[in-house]
């Protein structure tokens, strides 16, 4: 279940400056689930599920790290049951040349905790099938705003042959919401993706671990568009976008159970006026 750490920036901005030297990084339309001006805690709340990165929108920057632990809980031939961890910290004025700096992020801005199961079994010799459920709650430690939060999805994985090599379809829909009031939820967003992750021939072997180099290719559609603006002149909306990439993957995760680093890799990420390069720790669909 590993990490994933975009580089530069992601379709979602998750954490906002919250100080008074700068303004939200996002700002919305009344038709946008993402409000950054009438529900503010929309921009991290949903850090868990809408990616993770250095984000670069409407000229503001902030950098999100988010980490799905898991545990193992049932397994048997035809299906798996773990236990959710996802975690999501904020981070403001914290950007990639930061990293290659190697200097560290002297604050957490936000943090977001959302326990749950997830589920695994084989519905036909070749389609896999996913879904979970997770209910916890963010923090804003500069604003000491808190949320509950709701989130759940469901996938389908469709494994097939090309050329001679394993390779995988991957649909998924998915939906979050959070609330500030028991009995209503203030924001919400629900998103289709579905894309291919194709295995290439080359294989090599490294510290008694197979490697193998795969390409693959997603879209994604949400289901209200999304607002990435800072004022009604500068407006960056986000309806659906699409992603290329690289990985390089490993027979044998790395980091053991805990982290279950399985692949490295790059992708490029573009759509309504988007451009995103992250870097991939994790299967990329």
């Amino acid at each position: 279940m590993g990490c994933v750490f975009p580089l530069l920036a992601s379709t979602a901005p998750i954490v906002s400056h919250s100080s008074q030297q700068s303004q939200s990084l996002v700002q919305t339309s009344p038709e946008s689930p993402i409000d950054g001006q009438n529900n503010p805690n929309s921009v991290y709340a949903f850090g868990s599920y809408l990616g993770t990165g250095v984000y670069r929108a409407a000229d503001q920057n902030a950098t999100v790290v988010s980490i799905p632990l898991s545990f193992d809980f049932l397994k048997d031939e035809s299906s798996q049951t773990w236990l959710r961890l996802p975690l999501s910290f904020g981070f403001f004025d914290y950007l990639a040349k930061d990293i290659t700096d190697g200097e560290l992020p002297s604050s957490v801005g936000t943090m977001t905790m959302t326990p749950g199961i997830e589920h695994h079994w084989q519905a036909t010799a070749n389609t896999r099938m996913e879904a979970y459920l997770d209910v916890g709650f963010g923090t804003n430690f500069d604003t000491d705003a808190n949320v509950a939060i709701l989130a759940s999805g469901v996938s389908s994985l469709y494994d097939f042959s090309l050329a001679g090599e394993d390779s995988v379809w991957v649909s998924r829909l998915r939906f979050a919401g959070y609330s500030e009031r028991v009995g209503k939820l203030t924001d919400q967003f629900a998103v289709l993706q579905t894309g291919v992750d194709i295995g290439l021939s080359p294989r090599w072997q490294w510290l008694n671990i197979q490697m193998q180099p795969r390409v693959f290719a997603v879209g994604y559609w949400y289901f209200n568009e999304l607002d990435f603006s800072q004022n009604t002149e500068d407006e960056t909306i986000v309806s659906g976008s699409y992603e290329f990439g690289a990985t390089l993957a490993f027979a044998k995760p790395l980091g053991g159970d805990l982290l279950g680093i399985d692949r490295i890799g790059i992708s490029y990420r573009t759509g309504d006026g988007l451009n995103i390069w992250r870097l991939l720790f994790s299967f990329p669909i």
